[in-house]
């Protein structure tokens, strides 16, 4: 492109767009990467953490009562005050995260228990969020359940003073922002390098126990990082409050994946790397938008993430040490119950049930059959996920991806208002057979997404599945002419079972679909590809050395699982005959996760049992608990009472019963003194 004498101008503007809203992000990253340099874990609350900071510094703003017309001193002090006010929060409910998630799991043999607790407080943050400003929550179009909060104002306390020429805008506030960043980036890497305090962070950071053996207490390190991460983190949410003029309403989740981003791409521990990775991310958005359509601009950064990561797994800045792999880490987090016979019994008993429910609904009047379907629905996605999660240690956090592929294929192929559907013979677009392609599709696709994900382990898996996870509902998005954007696709056929049609035809179907997911899982875990996967589980190079590929076996459990998600994404379509992209987002895929996961020691079985109690929660028993307390509140003469609504506190609810059974879950899993000991002085466990 030719531009001559104005190139120069525009393209030191975007730079300097690029480098302040990458400093913006940094802000985030330091306070997620010094907590993760300890911890070894991924926070998932900590975008959570950072959201309701903001909240909370926007309101003491509005309280104080200090406008942009107030004199220059009382606004830098307001400025200071909320900032050391957003440190101190930030911290206090950073340390609450790591006593509730992190420190009961410690010498636990379980990497995933943390991870799942921490997403159960993003929960808790969310509704904490919803009850501090006691406000109708209305979710965006398309957004995550993170702490998505309203747009509050804030008064403008930075003087507003142009610093640039020439036709370039560079502000107080862009340089105030700039330096701030820069200061955490080195001060939070002079604290692990040059203190007394870092040194104990790194030294548990590299060998906990040596650590202990010297002297040093993990526990109090951890906790420690975790305070200092915090503190970073509420610090940078002041800042962010005061550049922005507010809290909007994406700051929740996707805050936090931002700030994993730019750790990820810095290299996951070292502030200085998060620092470059936000300002990498900041310039790559800026030219993206300018040069391209920005609605394209998170999908084109989400994009550099996976293909960096892909070639170069540990990051920028990171070593080869700095990606933990859970599954090389632990026994396996989701074993298959050692009994197969007894498995299959009660999965036989529960299949016997799921055929005779449809008759004891509607002769208890009970007409839950749409609830029940979307249960089975759960149970073929959990089965799914198991086969990824547990039988190959994968961790697959954009799960969501492939359930939303299944029912776009689906809907594409046999919606009334597609293209594609219009263009295809009629017999092409049976519903049967776009539930078959649907799985096909969506299986393809995990073999294209899995392939740069081979290449990485531990967090940065994790990271570059929840980067797919983002990015598939964000391209159906800007579609609108194929997928049709944010209005979705209606006129969706189902699959008609025989003589059987509508609601019962599809309940059939999704039986149909959870049994055969099922007895497929069950039969893999024992075959040869089970045992495989079980040996790259526990460690690739001993794998290697029998003979097995890994990158080959770990992309089939991913073609598998998505080809499972696919499924039941075109059966979710064909039963409500209407999709779109909101309803695919990270909430479905931390869902099934915690199926996954509560129900995790019992192998496939535990997974349907883990699914069949989160569709239960989420279909049944908020109205009957609901019910119940509307009942006491009209016994008791009770207002308060007869007005409560459980959905409205649904996210507390649900988090606080996920962190409940992953404690329950972990602490089963522990091995009894008897186990340990044995192991101990290498002789069989007592039976």
């Amino acid at each position: 492109m030719s531009c001559g004498s104005e190139c120069a101008p525009i393209l030191v503007q975007l730079l300097i767009y690029g480098l302040t809203d990458g400093a913006v992000v940094a802000l985030n990253a330091v306070g997620f990467t010094l907590a993760y340099s300890v911890a070894r874990q991924i926070n998932l609350a900590h975008g959570s953490v950072f959201a309701l900071t903001t909240v909370v510094v926007a309101n003491l703003a509005t309280f104080t009562g200090v406008t942009a017309a107030a004199p220059l001193v009382v606004r830098i002090g307001a400025l200071i005050a909320l900032a050391i006010v957003g440190a101190v929060f930030g911290a206090l409910v950073n340390t609450g995260v790591e006593r509730l998630a992190f420190r009961p799991f410690r010498g636990v043999k379980d990497p995933l228990a943390p991870l799942v607790a921490s997403v159960a407080l993003s929960f808790v943050l969310f509704q904490v969020a919803v009850w501090w400003h006691d406000f109708r929550f209305v979710a965006p179009a398309g957004a995550h359940q993170g702490v998505d909060l309203p747009l509050l104002a804030m008064p403008d306390l930075v003087p507003r003073v142009e610093l640039a020429c020439c036709g370039v805008s560079f502000t107080l506030k862009d340089a105030l922002v700039l330096v701030i960043a820069a200061v955490l980036a080195i001060g939070g890497a002079a604290l692990l390098a040059r203190t007394r305090t870092g040194r104990l962070l790194r030294a548990v950071a590299q060998e906990p126990d040596i650590a202990a053996l010297m002297g040093g207490d993990p526990g109090r390190a951890q906790l420690i990082a975790f305070a200092v991460g915090g503190a970073v983190a509420g610090f940078g949410a002041a800042i962010f409050a005061a550049y922005f003029g507010g809290a909007n309403v994406q700051y929740g989740l996707r805050s936090g994946l931002s700030a994993m981003t730019a750790a990820v791409l810095g290299g996951v521990g070292d502030p200085r790397g998060a620092l470059l990775g936000g300002v990498v991310l900041g310039i790559v958005a800026s030219f993206s938008d300018y040069l391209f359509d920005a609605e394209w601009t998170p999908v084109l950064v989400l994009l550099l993430l996976i293909t960096l990561l892909a070639f170069r797994p540990t990051g920028l800045l990171g070593t080869s040490s700095s990606a933990t792999d859970p599954a090389a880490q632990a026994r396996p987090v989701l074993a298959a119950a050692r009994n197969q016979r007894q498995q299959g019994l009660v999965l036989a008993a529960l299949l016997g049930f799921g055929a005779l429910y449809p008759w004891l609904d509607q002769a208890a009047g009970w007409f839950r059959l749409p609830g029940a379907t979307m249960a089975l629905l759960m149970v073929t996605l959990a089965v799914g996920l198991t086969i990824v999660v547990g039988f190959a240690g994968l961790l697959d956090l954009g799960y969501a991806a492939f359930f939303a592929i299944g029912s776009y294929s689906a809907a594409l192929l046999t919606g009334s208002g597609s293209r594609i559907a219009l263009a295809l013979p009629s017999g092409v677009r049976e519903p049967w057979l776009a539930l078959v392609l649907g799985g096909i599709v969506a299986a393809a696709f995990g073999v294209i997404f899995g392939l740069p994900s081979v290449r990485t382990r531990g967090e940065y898996l994790a990271i570059v599945t929840l980067a797919f996870g983002e990015i598939v509902p964000l391209v159906i998005w800007h579609l609108p002419d194929w997928t049709g954007g944010p209005r979705g696709m209606s006129g969706i056929p189902s699959v008609a079972a025989g003589p059987l049609s509508g609601g019962l035809s599809s309940y059939v179907v999704a039986l149909v679909l959870a049994g055969a997911a099922c007895l497929a899982a069950m039969r893999l875990s024992s075959s040869r590809v089970g045992r495989a996967w079980a040996a790259v589980r526990e460690d690739d190079t001993a794998a290697s050395s029998l003979g097995i590929n890994p990158p080959l076996i770990k992309l089939l459990a991913f073609a598998i699982g998505a080809g499972f998600a696919g499924v039941a994404g075109a059966g979710f379509a064909q039963l409500f005959g209407y999709v779109e992209p909101s309803q695919f987002d990270f909430t479905v895929s931390l869902m099934v996760l915690a199926a996954v996961v509560i129900g995790g020691q019992w192998g496939v079985l535990g997974a349907v049992l883990g699914a069949l109690a989160i569709a239960a929660y989420d279909r049944f028993l908020v109205e009957g608990i609901t019910a119940g307390l509307h009942a006491l509140g009209a016994l008791l003469n009770s207002s308060a009472l007869s007005a409560v609504d459980l959905r409205q506190h649904n996210f507390i609810v649900f988090g606080v019963a996920l962190l409940l059974a992953t404690l329950y879950r972990a602490r089963a899993n522990e091995p009894s003194a008897d186990v340990e000991a044995a192991e101990l002085r290498e002789e069989p466990i007592p039976v």
